[in-house]
């Protein structure tokens, strides 16, 4: 016979979510709530005392004093009576009482015979269970007031102690899910393409959470379908890669459509998933959560986690998912937008490379009848460092370019990498500086090969760099310096090339050249803060 309980749905419902969120059923005993229901015991003077909490098809006890079960049937709950109403429950004699008469625990072994309960209230004002205490012969006096005090007090206490360990625990939760979105971010700046920071999501978002699938699904434009090429799955998971079309899930399509979370504690409770019922069942998803990811206005994606058992969603987890689904939703966004602007650096190179050949051949075909080949020659090695650095330039958008990659490529161009040594820092230089240094060390590399320590077969260049700090004010000191070459002089005359070298980086001078016999030197400095405008 099941007890008349008095208690509605809505009332259940609200109690299972409170319950779920408190993340207290099914966890091992606590001395806390063990010293509650001894002192409940001895205060009442009764054999028997029980935290009872009340889930949809259960009761269990977070404590017990004088009873061996850990929980019994709903059906057979004395605490499950007028529930609802949050109020002390009192029965002096159980056998006398059409709710509770034929109730087992009563009529069998248990021998319940007397019952009195306080009611555990959350803050929210969810009422979860009671904390009872139960005699094996009737008490037609019932408790006294002073027992009816102590017990709504040590139901307090209980009610507070479930509070505070939820507080706990969702404390330590929140630790591990900001740590797996730390381990997201990091999965993702590492990956190489949008596949690969789908898949890493995924794996790091189903392993916290516990689940048995997550993945990443883009939707169609007129979200009829979505298309998953690959999904993380726990061991013995079935996976869902492929295309489905949304048609089949009535329930999903709607969020998906106007861009709401879909979560799913248990699909046979859950009137939006009865539609998608069989489904839901062929796949093994009891639980779920869908994300869907927005842009300018409409779903382009769905990241799902998927559960083969029932289970609550803590909120702390629901905003884990929308974090990790906002970071794979940027990492996507960023990767397509590099890959379109490798897409138009490799016009832009190409269309400049182009021009400058160009140039290089209207210069050739005007020049042909100079006198002065090697003016043309110098005019079309300086196109060529020039190339060398927009090279450099365009790998990173034009925004800055690496010092030593441009140096590579000048020294590359005209052959000496063998005896070119360099050695210094990542140095970044803007625009202006990068175009500025590429045509110096190809003034200074054509002077050595004309003039310096490359004019023979033993001879070398050291190029070294550094950043120096004086007055908090960063300073990027260039050393040049030919060993193993024929005595060097200084020029007789100043040349377009000495010109060049003599203002310097960017226009900012800090220019030392020398002829010492050992070969020539020279030191060139200019400020950071200059070099790296664009």
């Amino acid at each position: 016979m099941a007890v008349n309980a008095g208690i509605t749905d809505v009332g259940a419902r609200h109690r299972a979510k409170a319950l779920a969120d408190l993340m207290v059923l099914d966890t091992p005993d606590e001395q806390a709530f063990d010293d509650l229901v001894f002192i409940a015991a001895k205060a009442c003077d009764v054999p028997i005392a029980l935290i009872t909490l009340l889930d949809v098809d259960r009761q269990w006890f977070k404590a017990k004093y004088g009873l061996d079960v850990q929980e019994t049937d709903i059906e057979h709950s004395v605490c499950r009576i007028e529930i609802d109403r949050g109020d002390m429950l009192e029965i002096t004699d159980l056998t006398a009482d059409r709710r509770t008469n034929c109730n087992p625990l009563v009529t069998g072994a248990q021998h319940f015979r007397a019952y009195a309960g306080a009611p555990l209230v959350l803050r929210s004002g969810a009422v979860v269970g009671r904390l009872c205490v139960i005699d094996t012969e009737p008490r037609p006096e019932g408790l006294s007031e002073l027992e009816r005090a102590m017990l709504r007090a040590l139901a307090r206490l209980a009610s507070e102690n479930l509070e505070l360990r939820r507080t706990a625990r969702v404390s330590n939760r929140l630790t591990e899910l900001q740590a797996a979105l730390v381990e997201i971010g990091e999965a993702i700046r590492g990956s190489v393409d949008a596949g690969q920071m789908a898949s890493a999501t995924a794996a790091i978002v189903g392993r916290v959470l516990t689940a048995d699938r997550a993945g990443l699904g883009s939707v169609d434009d007129a979200v009829e379908t979505i298309d998953i090429k690959t999904d993380w799955t726990a061991p013995g998971i079935l996976s869902i890669a492929g295309r489905h079309r949304l048609d089949e899930y009535v329930s999903l399509r709607e969020p998906l459509i106007y861009g709401d979370p879909l979560v799913v504690a248990d699909a046979l409770t859950d009137e939006r998933a009865f539609s998608n019922l069989s489904i839901a069942m062929r796949i093994g998803v009891r639980a779920l959560v869908d994300m869907p990811v927005r842009e300018h206005g409409r779903t382009i994606a769905l990241f799902f986690v998927h559960s083969a058992q029932p289970r609550p969603w803590l909120a702390e987890e629901i905003a884990f998912l929308r974090s990790a689904t906002d970071r794979l939703e940027a990492g996507v966004a960023r990767h397509r937008s590099d890959e379109q602007q490798r897409i138009v650096n490799g016009e832009i190179a190409h269309r400049l490379k182009n021009m400058l050949t160009m140039v290089q051949a209207i210069a050739s075909q005007t020049l042909r009848s100079a006198s002065d080949r090697e003016s043309v020659y110098a005019f079309e090695r300086r196109l060529m460092a020039l190339s060398a650095a927009h090279d450099a330039l365009l790998q990173n958008s034009w925004a800055q370019a690496d010092l030593k990659s441009i140096a590579t490529t000048v020294v590359e161009a005209i052959g000496f990498t063998d005896r070119v040594k360099m050695d210094g820092p990542p140095v970044a230089l803007g625009a202006r500086a990068a175009l500025s240094f590429s045509l110096i060390v190809h003034e200074l590399l054509t002077n050595a090969c004309k003039y310096g320590s490359l004019t023979g077969d033993v001879g070398d260049v050291a190029l070294t760099w550094e950043i120096r700090t004086d007055d908090g004010d960063d300073r990027l000191m260039i050393k040049w310096r030919e060993r193993g070459g024929p005595p060097v002089t200084p020029p007789t005359r100043r040349g377009f090339g000495s010109k060049l070298i003599s203002i310097g980086l960017a226009g900012t001078g800090g220019v030392d050249l020398r002829y010492d016999p050992g070969g020539f030197a020279a030191d060139l400095q200019a400020p950071m803060r200059h070099l790296a405008k664009g």
